[in-house]
């Protein structure tokens, strides 16, 4: 049962489920910022936990029907807790399970846990968690599974055979091991790829393969689609502050200064002078459109806003690797450090806009002001106007 999966077109760009990254808020902001991925996965959540105390995790998995398809990720070692989250993902209707076998955190790889990539270390366990969970569901939604490409050392030959054998809908492979973390580059090698293709296509042809880790940007997992013949890609630091990723034709404006623009950046530059001397531009129907100074920043007050409203007992320094981000498109108005200082302070929405001001008047960019109200106004206009499951 493939379900959703089979109906995606390809390249499949999905987002990857991170503990306090793809929560609810920014997960209802990539949806409504033309920058939506062909899947979005939920942050991944305990099946133990969920099972045992559903009351105190049932709000990690609200959604936005925005976000559909939407897969709920979970993690843990006990089967009969897989079968009871995976029920109860699906009377939420969630429109798949994925099951994570890849997160290196010692917390979660603990001999009390042994959940996550120690996984990797006891396939029969894996499988029967793949089996269950499908059970779970009746058979009806899809189960995916998230691995890395082994613990200690790459095993190709040894786990994803393992792997590929329970037929998962989707394999999503972090191409580096447990023991690599995410100190070593991504082993984006065809010797690994070209393999690891083979078995799929030996073993569970209808799986669809995705690759992750050290994909920056969408030009460099098309690359790597085009490249290592693989279905899709699943992107997940490079979304930190930048819910316009996935839009191959969105650009975030170019100040100038010491920093070179990116290849992207060049590009829209390039367009704008051919525009504005009625040059005449190629491939018209693929127009970049920027995204200015003053949108980046009204985007990370709204991810603020919507914090507040959707997670009100979540405080707003959850959000500060966003922040970080977010505030890259103000290097080279000169250092950030001060402002960064001061948004750490913050309790709210909007103590963070007034902070944004002052930076942006102390930088003589009057022009790019944020209204607090209207921005607040946008935000509840466009939850009002959605359906949120929670």
């Amino acid at each position: 049962m493939n379900g959703f999966w089979n109906k995606l077109s390809k390249p499949i760009f999905s987002l990857a489920p991170m503990a306090d990254v793809t929560d609810v808020s920014f997960r209802f902001l990539l949806a409504n910022c033309m920058g939506k991925p062909n899947v979005i996965f939920n942050e991944f959540v305990s099946a133990d936990g969920l099972a045992r105390n559903r009351e105190a995790l049932i709000s990690k998995l609200g959604y936005s029907t925005q976000e559909r398809p939407i897969v709920a990720q979970f993690f843990g070692s006990k089967p009969e807790y897989f079968y009871e989250s995976a029920k109860v993902a699906n009377e939420l209707g969630y429109d798949g399970i994925d099951i994570n076998m890849g997160c290196p955190s010692r917390k979660v790889l603990s001999p009390k846990q042994a959940s996550g990539a120690a996984l990797i270390t006891n396939p029969p366990l894996a499988k029967q968690i793949v089996q269950i969970t499908k059970e779970a569901l009746n058979f009806e939604k899809p189960v995916s599974v998230k691995t890395r490409i082994g613990f200690d050392k790459i095993e190709i030959e040894e786990w994803i055979p393992l792997i590929l054998s329970s037929e998962p809908a989707c394999l999503t492979l972090h191409l580096r091991t447990k023991k690599e973390l995410s100190l070593v580059p991504a082993h984006w090698k065809h010797e690994i790829l070209d393999r690891i293709v083979e078995l799929r296509n030996q073993i569970s042809p209808n799986t669809l393969l995705v690759g992750n880790g050290d994909v920056e940007t969408y030009e460099q997992g098309i690359d790597y689609i085009n490249q290592f013949k693989i279905d899709g890609i699943m992107i997940g630091r490079a979304v930190y502050g930048n819910p316009w990723l996935f839009n191959k034709n969105l650009v975030i404006q170019y100040q100038p200064g010491t920093i070179n623009p990116t290849e992207k950046q060049k590009q829209l530059l390039d367009q704008q002078f051919k525009i504005s001397n009625g040059l005449i531009i190629e491939n018209e129907n693929q127009l970049l459109i920027e995204i200015t100074l003053k949108e980046v920043l009204t985007t990370m007050v709204k991810h603020i806003i919507i914090l507040e409203i959707l997670t009100p007992f979540k405080p707003i320094r959850v959000l500060f690797s966003h922040f970080n981000c977010y505030l890259k498109c103000c290097s080279n108005l000169g250092d950030t450090s001060n402002l960064k200082r001061a948004l750490l302070e913050c309790q709210s929405s909007e103590q963070v806009l007034i902070q944004l001001n002052n930076y942006l008047l102390f930088k003589n960019k009057s022009d790019q002001l944020l209204n607090y109200s209207e921005i607040k106004l946008s935000v509840e206009n466009l939850i009002n106007n959605s359906t949120l499951i929670r």
